[in-house]
């Protein structure tokens, strides 16, 4: 079941069942999680400024009593909690449009389980999901629009035809290019050159999704209006990273919606002759 865990997140788990040993429970808990979640990331610590690590392990340590610690040969279950708490962690991955499951998303997983020992610490510790999910989605998360284009993506890495062409110093399949040029064109959008700047975006708090709606942040009990939230865009053909630069990273051509870098697009989509006329700088 941890196929899709980082190392960083397995290890949680081992130290999570290390903490029930030591406390000899029969099965690894909530508040065992968050002990190996604090153990093993540190850097999570962050999301909890009222507390430290050691303060949390002095409140589990109110709450039970230590029993004789148990070996780790033991078998060890996960709580029917527990259990809920790597369901959400798998949740919040799947939100984010991750492929993996990490120690943030067992965090949000953690707090998620609102009965728990564990939730109660990290809230009362300043943890705010929301905030959290918008940090992460900021980092990791791919326009929502391009998520069905993703199998498209990794096609231009496929060899179809076997010719390739040079973009940013990287060899990509001509058939790819081809057909990714072709979809820009599926629509009579207006292309223009423009600086790329950040964009305020709307975060609903429920689960850190996001959307360029603004008007949905006058519904302030359920969004947070994030000025200039959307740190970055991608080239839809070679998904050169565009974001606030002085260099070539700082402008491309929009249509609004979309975004292709200067290369791709005065290369191949300002030239419907390129595939037919370019072939030396195919190989």
């Amino acid at each position: 079941m941890f196929e899709r865990y980082t190392e960083k997140a397995r290890r949680v788990v081992f130290f999570a069942r290390y903490e029930a040993s030591q406390y000899g429970s029969h099965e690894i808990d909530t508040e065992h999680l968050l002990l190996g979640l604090l153990r093993e990331d540190k850097t999570l610590q962050r999301w909890t400024p009222k507390q430290n690590a050691e303060d949390i392990r002095q409140k589990i340590d109110t709450a039970f009593v230590k029993l004789p610690p148990l070996s780790t040969a033991v078998d060890m279950p996960l709580s029917k909690s527990a259990g809920r708490v790597l369901k959400r962690a798998a949740d919040e991955a799947g939100r984010l449009a991750n492929k993996h499951i990490g120690t943030e998303h067992l965090l949000l997983g953690l707090i998620e389980e609102r009965e728990s020992l564990a939730s109660q610490l990290l809230l009362e510790a300043g943890a705010d999901p929301a905030a959290i999910r918008e940090h992460y989605a900021e980092r990791t998360q791919p326009r929502p629009w391009s998520f069905q284009r993703a199998s498209f993506y990794d096609y231009g890495f496929r060899h179809l035809s076997g010719e390739t062409v040079e973009i940013h110093g990287a060899r990509w399949n001509v058939d790819y290019i081809r057909d990714a040029i072709n979809l820009t064109r599926a629509y009579n959008w207006y292309w223009h050159k423009a600086t790329w700047k950040p964009r305020d975006v709307v975060i609903r708090r429920q689960d850190g999704t996001c959307s360029f709606d603004l008007s949905l942040a006058q519904d302030e009990a359920n969004f947070l209006l994030v000025k200039d939230g959307w740190k970055k865009d991608h080239c839809f053909v070679c998904r050169w990273e565009l974001f606030e630069a002085e260099d070539e990273h700082g402008s491309g051509y929009t249509n609004g919606h979309d975004w292709l870098c200067t290369e791709c697009y005065e290369r191949f989509w300002k030239r419907p002759d390129f595939f037919s006329s370019s072939q030396s700088e195919m190989t």
